[in-house]
């Protein structure tokens, strides 16, 4: 079982079958860092219209919810980050930081039943982090 696991979460799916799969991987003493990405284009239009950025990390918190419920559900302690930036890169960068054992993340791509097999954010963080990742059809 692992101590740490990196979750990366897109708050446009429903995650769910990622989730189980960290039910499984989790033990006693778990902890789950739910990570989300702000993308600079989203900022920048959420500045252009109006919108604070805090406004928008709240919004995300807000959409990190379902998540977070799961978690409750199976009895695994978590944290969140937000952070603003590319996904990929993000994600590469805390997988990288030396506090998790492994990534787990939705396929985008097997989500929306497209014929690649995996997406561009999947790929990259399986290419690019030292660590094990898992991606969850």
């Amino acid at each position: 079982m692992f101590k740490n696991i990196l979750l990366g979460v897109d708050t446009t799916l429903t995650n769910e079958k990622a989730l189980k799969e960290v039910s499984k991987l989790a033990g006693e003493g778990t902890t789950v860092t739910i990570l989300n990405s702000i993308s600079e284009q989203d900022a920048q239009s959420s500045i252009k219209s109006g919108v604070h950025l805090d406004k928008l990390v709240e919004k995300r918190s807000k959409g990190l919810e379902p998540t977070r419920k799961a978690l409750d559900e199976y009895g695994i302690k978590y944290d969140e980050i937000i952070v603003r930036g590319s996904a990929k890169e993000q994600l590469v960068k805390q997988a990288n930081s030396g506090k998790y054992e492994i990534v787990v993340l939705s396929n985008r791509k097997a989500e929306e039943k497209k014929k690649f097999v995996l997406g561009s954010v999947s790929h990259k963080v399986a290419k690019r982090a030292n660590i094990p990742v898992l991606i969850v059809k």
